[in-house]
This record gives structure tokens, C-alpha cells and sequence, in this order.
């Protein structure tokens, strides 16, 4: 993949490129759905997260990556977690959760309460989620990364 770390850190091409930058990587949350294209929302357990409009259909085992400083903890969340750990450095925090889906680390503020063993609610910003197809690990098209060069 070509373009700048930046654009390659907002917009991966590839499941292998999103895990390999930033630190923590990329969360992965695996699940199998459809959506069409066009579609602004997928379904992750019944719950509809909204994502950058799909410019293509998925349909299958699919990937939602999203970014740490992408998660907030937020009470009206539907997609829930359970706190495992709590990364404490200084001025914000890696909170680490389990969820249906896979594990899930959030870069919060440190004054964002986050006990170990608590559910929490995570609410994941919308205009900078990726979808991946899992089987070939490729980014599908949606209106954030349409300007993305796949190498």
C-alpha cells in the first residue's frame, strides 16, 4: 500500500497493513453479515453500527477495524463489553475489553471511569471505522477511503 503514514493509518488497504501501524494496532471486531451497497450501517449481533457509506456490497466473514482514540466508553452504547484491564498513562488510559466480537482497546482520558470486571458500553466513531473482507484481508470501498491506493 502507498500513501502517507497518515493516510495509511486512517485508511488501511489491508487487514496486514492495519494490524502492522499503530500502537495498539487496530481493533478487529470479526463478525458474518451482508450489507449492500450504499448501506451507511452493519449488523454486529443485532446491533446496527453506523460506518462511512459502503461504495460496494459485503457479504460473509467481515472485519470492522477501528482505532483505540476511536472508542469511547458510553453508557448508551448497545455494543457492550466487559473491562479486562486498565492501562493507566497519564493523561488517558488503554482500557482493554472482551466483547462478543473479539477484543477491543480503547484510548480514553484517564479521568473516564473504568473499573476491572465492569460492563461497558462502546460507542465507536462512526466516520473513521474500516470494513474488511476477512477471507482476502482487503479494505472494502466506503466513502472515507474511496481515494485509497491498494499498491
Amino acid at each position: 500500500q502507498f500513501g502517507t503514514p497518515q493516510d495509511i493509518y486512517d485508511h488501511p488497504a489491508t487487514l496486514f497493513v492495519a494490524d502492522f501501524i499503530g500502537s495498539p494496532a487496530m481493533n478487529f471486531l470479526r463478525f458474518e453479515g451482508t450489507a449492500a451497497a450504499g448501506a451507511e450501517t452493519v449488523t454486529l449481533g443485532g446491533i446496527p453500527i453506523p460506518l462511512p457509506q459502503l461504495q460496494e456490497p459485503a457479504s460473509g466473514q467481515l472485519v470492522l477495524g477501528v482505532r483505540p482514540e476511536h472508542v469511547a466508553l458510553s453508557d448508551s452504547a448497545p455494543l457492550r463489553g466487559r473491562i479486562e484491564a486498565v492501562e493507566y498513562l497519564g493523561t488517558t488510559q488503554i482500557v482493554t475489553l472482551s466483547t462478543p466480537h473479539g477484543q477491543v482497546k480503547a484510548r480514553t482520558p484517564s479521568t473516564a471511569p473504568a473499573k476491572t470486571g465492569d460492563l461497558a458500553g462502546l460507542a465507536l466513531n462512526a466516520r473513521r471505522l474500516s470494513l474488511f473482507d476477512a477471507t482476502t484481508g482487503r479494505a472494502l470501498r466506503t466513502a472515507a477511503n474511496a481515494g485509497v491506493h491498494h499498491g
